[in-house]
């Protein structure tokens, strides 16, 4: 059976959902039922289900209709970069804090992965600015999760 690249990536999908539901039940609470809280381990779990949900439904509907592969060379290249990207962003948050490196590296990132389309300078800070706020609100005050600081700036 030859599956697509569309295919090829739901399995991989459902693979990583399962590693994710597996390490959820290794999660403990102290408070969670005593309180009636649903706990640490509701939200990854929910989300890793329907996770797999819509993998299976992308997996089973999806044609193949391409039989392009999964990269080209240049798509591995693409990867390669991202990957790096991502290893000196937690490298550089760990020293910088989240707001420079995340703002040094979303248009980094943006840029490995556009492919042939052409990006506005303006669009591009301002999506790397708008993404860095956004986090920072939804983690910082909503969630209430601390984000790091860096080394640089204790």
């Amino acid at each position: 059976m030859k599956l697509n690249k569309n295919q090829v990536f739901s399995v991989l999908l459902i693979a990583f959902a399962g590693f994710v539901i597996y390490e959820t039940t290794q999660l403990q609470s102290l408070f969670a039922p005593a309180s009636g809280d649903v706990g640490p381990r509701f939200f990854p779990m929910a989300a890793a289900v329907c996770l797999v949900i819509c993998s299976i439904g992308k997996l089973v509907t999806e044609s193949k209709r391409s039989d392009k592969p999964l990269f080209t060379g240049e798509g591995w290249r693409r990867v390669g970069i991202m990957f790096l990207l991502l290893v000196l962003y937690l490298v550089a948050m760990t020293w910088l804090g989240y707001l420079i490196s995340t703002l040094v590296f979303t248009p980094l990132l943006v840029v490995a992965m556009k492919e042939e389309r052409r990006l506005q300078p303006i669009a591009l800070v301002l999506f790397s600015v708008a993404t860095t706020a956004l986090l920072y609100v939804v983690f910082q005050m909503v969630i209430q999760v601390s984000l790091p600081v860096g080394k640089l700036f204790r």
